[in-house]
């Protein structure tokens, strides 16, 4: 295994420089809204500078996130999945900044481990329902926590139940010209990128409130909260981490924190490198890439930063700008770094409303609500696991709507892990007996690996009687992939039972 950068650059062409930094430049212009808006989000009041940190994960892991991860166009930083669990760890006394740090540390060796170990290849087959489940948790949560800075609430709690509670009884402090604002600002995020994908709809919400929050506050009188008044200046610089506390770390309290960082992290990277060869119809290391998020989290803790991961939205915004390399990765932390120190000055004048407008965008983007809805409909088993894991990441945190999703998913699969599956190759036809599951599918992915220079690869399913959604949506991946290769995958002799379920699934997704 070694870094995609080395392996992409051996048939590196000088004329794909300038398509990386113009990638990598668009790329910093979308990220640097998001990294402060995600920053401040992640960071409860009288804690530390979300700001500061927001920013420097994303020029810091985003670095070497592309330097040393395993996916050509992977772009990394801070993402929403992890403000929710941040900012309950970063209130817990027992965590704070420091202990926060010395997890993301000890999520970054996990990580590295992983990839060593090769776990990497169990990760990329994770439970579909319950990837979605948590998601859409981690995004309903993450939009509950913009109504305070949307509507400019004084209302306080952690928790979700918490927040909807305080807002109910702060609601006689809403602030029309605040929520004004952040409602431009929402219709800038939602309403551009329906005109033109290419313009940073972010960046120019950014502009757009901060102007309109000066005319406001100076001529009429309003008092919309900005980035200055809630936060003093900012003043641009890298926080080493100060290890003179350690002696007062509650080591034992953050095992768990680590070890859901080194989680979240897998899975998130992981789903956006996917999405990344989808678009490019390139491949990926899974496990060089779980190294690379490993040192870009171990290096963004100990300079000040957050737990970071592979970002979609970020990464695919590099690919429909041109992107060739991970250069475009580098560039964007580079272009991020002097904006940091040349901006500073202009981000005080900001208004707090404009980011809650940015994350409510990326949350219900996040949500994929419709997607939800219909895969509800899906089955009665995967249905349970999909609805559980949402409610208790809701109710509770990512940990619980993982563990609770991964014990019902187990138990509900026991009669399909006693029928097992096995796989028979005769040339280029595959066929399959037992039952397809989250687990078993990848005999069939790897069977199809082994033919990877055959053109047209045929799948026997006469003798499959059960299949859920995590094998459907793999194998749904796998089609479209040897599609961009213009290789096509024939899927045949399916029984009743199992063509009603691809219908289904193939209508939803």
């Amino acid at each position: 295994m070694k870094p995609e950068l080395f392996n992409s650059l051996k048939n590196y062409k000088k004329k794909y420089i300038l398509n990386d930094l113009l990638a990598g430049l668009m790329v910093a212009i979308i990220a640097l809204p998001l990294s402060i808006a995600l920053g401040i989000q992640s960071m409860p009041e009288g804690v530390g500078n979300g700001i500061q940190a927001g920013i420097i994960t994303a020029i810091v892991a985003g670095f070497f996130i592309s330097f040393l991860g395993g996916s050509r166009f992977q772009i990394g930083g801070p993402t929403a999945a992890f403000v929710v669990i941040l900012f309950g760890y970063l209130s817990d006394p027992d965590i704070g900044l420091l202990g926060l740090a010395l997890a993301g540390i000890m999520a970054g060796v996990l990580l590295i481990l992983m990839g060593l170990l090769r776990v990497g290849n169990v990760m990329k087959f994770f439970p579909y329902p319950i990837t979605i489940g948590f998601t859409t948790g981690i995004g309903i949560t993450l939009l509950i926590g913009q109504v305070k800075d949307l509507c400019g609430f004084e209302a306080s709690g952690t928790e979700a139940i918490e927040k909807i509670v305080s807002y109910v009884q702060n609601i006689h402090t809403f602030d029309l010209a605040t929520f004004l604002v952040g409602a431009l600002g929402l219709l800038c995020v939602i309403i551009i990128p329906k005109i033109n994908k290419k313009i940073p709809s972010a960046f120019v919400a950014l502009i757009l409130c901060t102007i309109v929050t000066q005319l406001l506050n100076n001529f009429a009188g309003t008092s919309i909260a900005t980035i200055s008044e809630s936060f003093g200046t900012i003043t641009a610089g890298f926080n080493l981490i100060d290890f003179s506390g350690i002696g007062s770390v509650k080591f034992p309290s953050l095992i768990v924190p680590a070890i859901v960082i080194a989680f979240l992290c897998a899975i998130e990277s992981l789903l956006s490198a996917t999405v990344a060869s989808g678009m490019t119809g390139t491949s990926f290391s899974a496990n060089q890439e779980l190294i690379g998020q490993g040192v870009a989290n171990i290096c963004s803790s100990l300079v000040g930063g957050l737990p970071a991961t592979g970002a979609i939205a970020r990464t695919a915004a590099g690919i429909e700008n041109g992107a060739r390399s991970p250069l475009t990765g580098v560039f964007h932390a580079i272009f991020l770094l002097i904006m940091y120190f040349a901006l500073m000055s202009v981000v005080g004048l900001i208004p707090l409303t404009v980011f809650s407008a940015i994350l409510i965008s990326v949350a219900i983007n996040m949500s994929r609500f419709k997607l939800f809805a219909k895969l509800t409909a899906f089955g009665i088993r995967d249905s349970i696991i999909l609805i559980v894991t949402c409610a208790l990441t809701i109710i509770f945190d990512l940990t619980y709507g993982v563990i609770g999703g991964v014990a019902i998913t187990l138990i509900a699969n026991i009669g399909s892990f006693k029928r097992g599956l096995s796989i028979d190759r005769r040339g280029s036809l595959i066929k399959a007996k037992g039952s397809v599951n989250f687990v078993s599918v990848n005999k069939i992915i790897n069977a199809c690996g082994a033919l990877a220079k055959e053109q047209k690869i045929t799948i026997d399913l006469s003798s499959v009687d059960r299949i859920d959604e995590t094998a459907l949506e793999k194998l749904a991946s796998l089609s479209r992939l040897m599609k961009k290769e213009e290789r096509e995958l024939n899927i045949i002799k399916l029984k009743p039972r199992v063509q009603k379920r691809f219908d289904k699934f193939f209508s939803v997704v």
